[in-house]
Protein backbone atom coordinates (compact mmCIF):
# COMPACT_ATOMS: atom_id res chain seq x y z
CA UNK A 1 0.00 0.00 0.00
CA UNK A 2 1.40 3.38 -0.76
CA UNK A 3 -0.08 5.82 1.52
CA UNK A 4 -0.12 9.50 -0.95
CA UNK A 5 -2.04 11.30 1.55
CA UNK A 6 -3.44 11.08 5.54
CA UNK A 7 -5.59 14.42 6.57
CA UNK A 8 -6.85 13.67 10.39
CA UNK A 9 -8.70 17.23 10.07
CA UNK A 10 -10.58 16.02 6.74
CA UNK A 11 -10.87 12.64 7.71
CA UNK A 12 -9.42 12.23 4.24
CA UNK A 13 -6.77 9.51 3.29
CA UNK A 14 -5.17 8.85 -0.70
CA UNK A 15 -3.87 5.88 -1.22
CA UNK A 16 -2.61 3.76 -3.86
CA UNK A 17 -3.23 -0.50 -3.29
CA UNK A 18 -0.61 -2.02 -4.69
CA UNK A 19 -1.84 -5.79 -3.52
CA UNK A 20 -4.65 -7.79 -3.03
CA UNK A 21 -4.17 -7.52 0.32
CA UNK A 22 -4.76 -4.07 0.31
CA UNK A 23 -8.10 -4.78 -1.65
CA UNK A 24 -9.01 -6.80 1.44
CA UNK A 25 -7.81 -4.03 4.20
CA UNK A 26 -9.91 -1.13 2.10
CA UNK A 27 -13.10 -3.31 1.93
CA UNK A 28 -12.62 -2.93 6.00
CA UNK A 29 -11.93 0.53 5.85
CA UNK A 30 -14.76 1.76 3.56
CA UNK A 31 -17.57 2.25 5.46
CA UNK A 32 -21.68 3.21 4.03
CA UNK A 33 -22.09 7.25 3.90
CA UNK A 34 -18.10 7.21 3.05
CA UNK A 35 -17.29 9.66 0.12
CA UNK A 36 -14.89 7.73 -2.54
CA UNK A 37 -13.50 9.17 -5.57
CA UNK A 38 -11.26 7.85 -8.19
CA UNK A 39 -11.55 6.59 -11.89
CA UNK A 40 -13.58 3.85 -13.76
CA UNK A 41 -15.15 2.97 -16.64
CA UNK A 42 -18.56 4.03 -17.91
CA UNK A 43 -21.05 2.37 -20.75
CA UNK A 44 -22.53 5.49 -23.03
CA UNK A 45 -25.01 5.10 -24.83
CA UNK A 46 -25.02 5.87 -28.54
CA UNK A 47 -27.31 9.05 -29.85
CA UNK A 48 -27.77 7.14 -32.88
CA UNK A 49 -29.54 3.68 -32.95
CA UNK A 50 -27.05 2.29 -35.87
CA UNK A 51 -23.89 3.53 -33.64
CA UNK A 52 -22.25 1.53 -31.20
CA UNK A 53 -22.47 2.67 -27.34
CA UNK A 54 -19.06 2.70 -25.98
CA UNK A 55 -17.13 2.78 -22.54
CA UNK A 56 -15.55 5.64 -21.82
CA UNK A 57 -13.20 6.53 -18.74
CA UNK A 58 -14.92 8.89 -16.00
CA UNK A 59 -13.77 10.24 -12.44
CA UNK A 60 -17.03 10.10 -10.14
CA UNK A 61 -17.30 10.43 -6.12
CA UNK A 62 -19.40 8.55 -4.93
CA UNK A 63 -21.04 8.33 -1.71
CA UNK A 64 -21.05 4.37 -0.34
CA UNK A 65 -23.62 2.35 -0.11
CA UNK A 66 -21.53 -0.63 0.05
CA UNK A 67 -18.14 -2.12 -0.50
CA UNK A 68 -17.20 -5.65 -1.44
CA UNK A 69 -14.06 -7.47 -2.52
CA UNK A 70 -14.72 -10.30 -4.87
CA UNK A 71 -11.60 -12.45 -3.60
CA UNK A 72 -11.62 -14.85 -6.78
CA UNK A 73 -12.07 -12.01 -8.96
CA UNK A 74 -9.82 -9.77 -6.86
CA UNK A 75 -11.64 -6.74 -7.43
CA UNK A 76 -12.55 -4.26 -4.65
CA UNK A 77 -16.36 -3.18 -6.01
CA UNK A 78 -17.52 0.11 -4.37
CA UNK A 79 -21.31 1.05 -5.19
CA UNK A 80 -23.22 4.09 -4.16
CA UNK A 81 -24.95 7.50 -5.89
CA UNK A 82 -22.84 9.92 -7.48
CA UNK A 83 -22.04 13.48 -5.66
CA UNK A 84 -19.60 14.82 -8.43
CA UNK A 85 -17.71 13.83 -11.50
CA UNK A 86 -15.76 14.48 -14.92
CA UNK A 87 -15.98 15.32 -17.76
CA UNK A 88 -19.57 16.76 -16.60
CA UNK A 89 -21.36 16.15 -19.73
CA UNK A 90 -20.91 12.25 -19.25
CA UNK A 91 -22.00 12.34 -15.64
CA UNK A 92 -25.72 12.32 -13.73
CA UNK A 93 -25.62 13.49 -10.45
CA UNK A 94 -27.49 11.23 -7.74
CA UNK A 95 -27.23 8.06 -10.42
CA UNK A 96 -26.12 4.46 -9.04
CA UNK A 97 -22.61 3.77 -10.27
CA UNK A 98 -20.11 1.15 -9.19
CA UNK A 99 -16.70 1.85 -8.65
CA UNK A 100 -14.10 -0.66 -9.23
CA UNK A 101 -10.75 -0.31 -7.13
CA UNK A 102 -7.95 -1.20 -8.92
CA UNK A 103 -4.57 -1.74 -7.94
CA UNK A 104 -1.49 0.18 -8.69
CA UNK A 105 -4.62 2.85 -9.36
CA UNK A 106 -5.28 6.08 -6.82
CA UNK A 107 -7.79 6.16 -4.75
CA UNK A 108 -9.64 8.95 -2.20
CA UNK A 109 -11.62 7.64 0.96
CA UNK A 110 -13.24 10.98 3.04
CA UNK A 111 -14.87 9.29 5.78
CA UNK A 112 -17.06 11.20 8.78
CA UNK A 113 -14.73 10.88 11.21
CA UNK A 114 -11.26 8.89 10.51
CA UNK A 115 -10.08 6.13 13.63
CA UNK A 116 -6.84 5.69 14.65
CA UNK A 117 -7.59 1.80 13.71
CA UNK A 118 -8.35 2.55 10.73
CA UNK A 119 -4.88 4.66 10.14
CA UNK A 120 -3.04 2.02 12.12
CA UNK A 121 -4.60 -0.41 9.38
CA UNK A 122 -3.58 1.50 6.56
CA UNK A 123 0.46 2.21 8.08
CA UNK A 124 0.27 -1.84 8.63
CA UNK A 125 -0.68 -2.34 5.09
CA UNK A 126 2.26 -0.61 3.77
CA UNK A 127 4.57 -1.46 6.05
CA UNK A 128 3.75 -5.18 4.84
CA UNK A 129 3.99 -3.98 1.68
CA UNK A 130 7.22 -2.60 1.89
CA UNK A 131 8.08 -6.11 3.12
CA UNK A 132 11.13 -4.90 5.61
CA UNK A 133 14.58 -5.16 4.65
CA UNK A 134 14.67 -8.53 1.59
CA UNK A 135 17.65 -9.35 0.20
CA UNK A 136 17.42 -10.53 -3.60
CA UNK A 137 20.17 -13.74 -4.74
CA UNK A 138 20.13 -14.92 -8.48
CA UNK A 139 22.45 -17.34 -8.62
CA UNK A 140 23.65 -20.44 -11.37
CA UNK A 141 26.83 -22.01 -11.80
CA UNK A 142 29.25 -19.08 -12.70
CA UNK A 143 27.06 -16.06 -10.54
CA UNK A 144 25.35 -14.77 -7.92
CA UNK A 145 23.84 -11.48 -8.27
CA UNK A 146 22.57 -9.72 -5.57
CA UNK A 147 20.10 -6.69 -4.99
CA UNK A 148 18.42 -5.02 -2.10
CA UNK A 149 14.56 -4.70 -2.40
CA UNK A 150 13.45 -1.52 -1.22
CA UNK A 151 9.86 -0.40 -2.23
CA UNK A 152 9.79 -2.62 -4.33
CA UNK A 153 13.08 -1.04 -6.44
CA UNK A 154 16.11 -2.88 -6.58
CA UNK A 155 19.52 -1.44 -4.73
CA UNK A 156 22.43 -3.52 -6.81
CA UNK A 157 24.77 -5.14 -4.44
CA UNK A 158 27.26 -6.66 -6.35
CA UNK A 159 28.22 -9.82 -8.61
CA UNK A 160 29.87 -12.62 -6.99
CA UNK A 161 31.60 -15.10 -9.71
CA UNK A 162 32.57 -18.51 -8.89
CA UNK A 163 35.35 -19.28 -11.14
CA UNK A 164 34.46 -22.42 -12.73
CA UNK A 165 31.56 -23.54 -14.85
CA UNK A 166 29.56 -25.87 -16.10
CA UNK A 167 30.33 -30.41 -15.66
CA UNK A 168 33.33 -29.29 -14.16
CA UNK A 169 31.88 -27.21 -11.58
CA UNK A 170 29.55 -29.93 -10.89
CA UNK A 171 32.21 -32.09 -9.89
CA UNK A 172 34.38 -30.08 -7.74
CA UNK A 173 32.44 -30.06 -4.41
CA UNK A 174 35.53 -28.57 -2.91
CA UNK A 175 34.51 -25.33 -5.89
CA UNK A 176 31.11 -25.23 -5.23
CA UNK A 177 31.83 -25.39 -1.26
CA UNK A 178 33.65 -22.38 -1.25
CA UNK A 179 31.22 -20.91 -4.19
CA UNK A 180 28.61 -21.82 -1.73
CA UNK A 181 30.51 -20.31 0.85
CA UNK A 182 31.29 -16.56 -0.09
CA UNK A 183 27.28 -16.02 -1.56
CA UNK A 184 26.97 -16.98 2.33
CA UNK A 185 29.48 -14.49 3.84
CA UNK A 186 28.37 -11.75 1.21
CA UNK A 187 24.74 -12.50 2.12
CA UNK A 188 25.61 -12.03 6.04
CA UNK A 189 27.62 -8.52 5.84
CA UNK A 190 24.54 -7.21 3.46
CA UNK A 191 22.39 -8.00 6.71
CA UNK A 192 18.70 -8.13 5.31
CA UNK A 193 16.06 -9.62 7.83
CA UNK A 194 15.14 -11.64 5.07
CA UNK A 195 17.07 -13.48 2.03
CA UNK A 196 15.37 -15.11 -1.64
CA UNK A 197 17.47 -17.42 -2.95
CA UNK A 198 16.47 -18.04 -6.53
CA UNK A 199 17.73 -18.98 -10.50
CA UNK A 200 16.77 -21.00 -13.34
CA UNK A 201 18.83 -24.71 -12.74
CA UNK A 202 19.70 -26.66 -10.00
CA UNK A 203 22.17 -24.40 -8.42
CA UNK A 204 20.20 -22.71 -5.76
CA UNK A 205 18.83 -26.61 -4.62
CA UNK A 206 22.45 -27.47 -4.32
CA UNK A 207 22.69 -24.30 -2.04
CA UNK A 208 19.77 -25.15 -0.29
CA UNK A 209 21.04 -28.24 0.77
CA UNK A 210 24.44 -26.68 1.82
CA UNK A 211 23.08 -24.43 4.04
CA UNK A 212 20.82 -27.00 5.84
CA UNK A 213 23.90 -29.19 6.38
CA UNK A 214 25.34 -26.64 7.36
CA UNK A 215 23.01 -25.55 10.35
CA UNK A 216 22.29 -22.19 8.92
CA UNK A 217 19.21 -20.34 11.13
CA UNK A 218 17.96 -17.60 8.88
CA UNK A 219 14.61 -16.49 7.29
CA UNK A 220 15.23 -17.23 3.90
CA UNK A 221 13.13 -18.48 0.93
CA UNK A 222 13.81 -20.36 -2.34
CA UNK A 223 12.18 -19.71 -5.85
CA UNK A 224 12.76 -20.33 -9.41
CA UNK A 225 13.47 -18.01 -12.80
CA UNK A 226 13.94 -18.34 -15.71
CA UNK A 227 17.36 -15.69 -16.10
CA UNK A 228 19.92 -15.04 -14.06
CA UNK A 229 21.82 -11.35 -13.44
CA UNK A 230 19.59 -8.31 -13.54
CA UNK A 231 17.15 -9.94 -15.75
CA UNK A 232 16.66 -12.44 -13.19
CA UNK A 233 16.30 -9.79 -10.31
CA UNK A 234 13.71 -7.74 -12.34
CA UNK A 235 11.80 -11.17 -12.75
CA UNK A 236 11.66 -11.77 -8.94
CA UNK A 237 10.03 -8.41 -8.64
CA UNK A 238 6.40 -10.06 -10.01
CA UNK A 239 6.92 -13.40 -8.18
CA UNK A 240 4.30 -14.42 -5.69
CA UNK A 241 7.15 -15.17 -3.45
CA UNK A 242 6.99 -11.53 -2.34
CA UNK A 243 3.70 -11.95 -1.48
CA UNK A 244 4.46 -14.82 0.60
CA UNK A 245 7.11 -13.25 2.46
CA UNK A 246 4.25 -10.50 3.44
CA UNK A 247 1.84 -13.11 4.44
CA UNK A 248 4.47 -15.02 6.95
CA UNK A 249 5.81 -11.19 8.49
CA UNK A 250 1.98 -10.90 9.42
CA UNK A 251 1.35 -14.46 10.66
CA UNK A 252 4.08 -14.04 12.88
CA UNK A 253 3.27 -10.85 14.39
CA UNK A 254 -0.78 -11.91 14.79
CA UNK A 255 0.92 -15.57 16.65
CA UNK A 256 2.81 -14.17 18.98
CA UNK A 257 -0.52 -11.54 20.24
CA UNK A 258 -2.68 -14.96 20.24
CA UNK A 259 0.55 -16.99 21.71
CA UNK A 260 0.47 -14.47 24.47
CA UNK A 261 -3.46 -14.56 25.02
CA UNK A 262 -3.68 -18.19 25.23
CA UNK A 263 -0.25 -18.00 28.36
CA UNK A 264 -1.86 -15.89 30.21
CA UNK A 265 -6.03 -17.22 30.25
CA UNK A 266 -3.90 -20.75 30.86
CA UNK A 267 -2.11 -19.28 33.23
CA UNK A 268 -5.63 -18.08 34.96
CA UNK A 269 -3.59 -14.80 36.13
CA UNK A 270 -6.08 -11.86 35.49
CA UNK A 271 -3.88 -10.38 32.74
CA UNK A 272 -6.33 -11.72 29.36
CA UNK A 273 -10.29 -11.78 29.16
CA UNK A 274 -11.85 -12.45 26.01
CA UNK A 275 -16.02 -12.90 24.55
CA UNK A 276 -17.70 -9.62 23.64
CA UNK A 277 -19.27 -9.08 27.67
CA UNK A 278 -15.58 -9.51 29.55
CA UNK A 279 -14.04 -7.51 27.06
CA UNK A 280 -16.21 -4.86 27.42
CA UNK A 281 -15.83 -4.74 31.29
CA UNK A 282 -12.07 -4.60 30.66
CA UNK A 283 -12.29 -1.46 28.55
CA UNK A 284 -14.56 0.18 30.49
CA UNK A 285 -11.81 0.07 33.69
CA UNK A 286 -9.48 1.36 31.27
CA UNK A 287 -7.43 -1.85 31.86
CA UNK A 288 -7.23 -3.11 27.94
CA UNK A 289 -3.10 -3.35 27.15
CA UNK A 290 -3.65 -5.23 23.95
CA UNK A 291 -6.96 -4.86 22.24
CA UNK A 292 -7.19 -7.97 19.96
CA UNK A 293 -10.48 -7.87 17.22
CA UNK A 294 -11.08 -11.05 14.74
CA UNK A 295 -12.07 -8.69 11.13
CA UNK A 296 -15.32 -10.97 10.55
CA UNK A 297 -16.38 -9.92 14.28
CA UNK A 298 -15.76 -6.31 13.20
CA UNK A 299 -17.89 -6.54 10.29
CA UNK A 300 -21.09 -8.61 12.19
CA UNK A 301 -20.64 -6.15 15.09
CA UNK A 302 -19.70 -2.70 13.85
CA UNK A 303 -21.10 -0.57 16.13
CA UNK A 304 -20.38 -2.34 19.83
CA UNK A 305 -16.79 -3.01 18.35
CA UNK A 306 -15.75 0.26 16.97
CA UNK A 307 -17.03 1.61 20.53
CA UNK A 308 -14.75 -0.52 22.46
CA UNK A 309 -11.51 0.32 19.89
CA UNK A 310 -12.36 4.12 20.11
CA UNK A 311 -12.31 3.80 23.93
CA UNK A 312 -9.51 1.47 24.04
CA UNK A 313 -7.14 3.73 21.84
CA UNK A 314 -8.56 7.10 24.72
CA UNK A 315 -7.01 5.29 27.29
CA UNK A 316 -3.84 4.29 25.55
CA UNK A 317 -4.14 0.76 24.37
CA UNK A 318 -3.36 -0.65 21.26
CA UNK A 319 -5.45 -1.97 18.52
CA UNK A 320 -5.11 -5.08 16.60
CA UNK A 321 -7.08 -6.22 13.25
CA UNK A 322 -6.61 -10.05 13.21
CA UNK A 323 -7.25 -11.92 9.75
CA UNK A 324 -10.03 -14.74 10.34
CA UNK A 325 -8.23 -16.86 7.44
CA UNK A 326 -5.01 -17.37 9.24
CA UNK A 327 -4.79 -19.73 11.96
CA UNK A 328 -4.09 -17.29 14.84
CA UNK A 329 -7.67 -15.80 13.55
CA UNK A 330 -9.12 -19.11 13.76
CA UNK A 331 -7.87 -20.08 17.62
CA UNK A 332 -9.39 -15.92 18.42
CA UNK A 333 -12.43 -16.97 16.58
CA UNK A 334 -13.06 -19.81 18.96
CA UNK A 335 -12.78 -17.63 21.92
CA UNK A 336 -15.76 -15.41 20.49
CA UNK A 337 -13.58 -13.20 17.77
CA UNK A 338 -12.34 -10.90 20.31
CA UNK A 339 -9.90 -10.85 23.18
CA UNK A 340 -7.90 -8.66 25.42
CA UNK A 341 -4.20 -8.47 27.17
CA UNK A 342 -4.47 -6.29 30.33
CA UNK A 343 -2.48 -3.70 31.84
CA UNK A 344 -2.99 -4.96 35.38
CA UNK A 345 -4.92 -7.90 36.74
CA UNK A 346 -8.42 -6.70 37.50
CA UNK A 347 -10.97 -7.92 40.67
CA UNK A 348 -13.84 -7.33 40.21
Amino acid sequence: MRILQIDRKESLVKVVPETMDDLWHLERIIEPQDFVSGSTDRRIKAKDTEQKSERVNIFVTIEVEKAEFHKFSGKLRVQGIIVEGKPAELIEIKSHQALEIELNKPVTIKKKALKNYQIERLEKAKNATSTGSVLLVVLDDEAASFALLKEFELEPRGVLRSGSRGKQFAQDSGAQKKYFTEIWGKAKDIGAETIVFAGPGFEKEDLKKWLKDSGVKVNFFFAGTNSTGVTGLQELLKHDILETIVKQKQIVTESKLIEQLLENIGKNNGLAEYGLAQVSKMVEFGAVKELLVLDSFLLENRENAEALMDVTEKNSGIVHIINSEQEPGKQLDGLGGIAAILKFKMQY
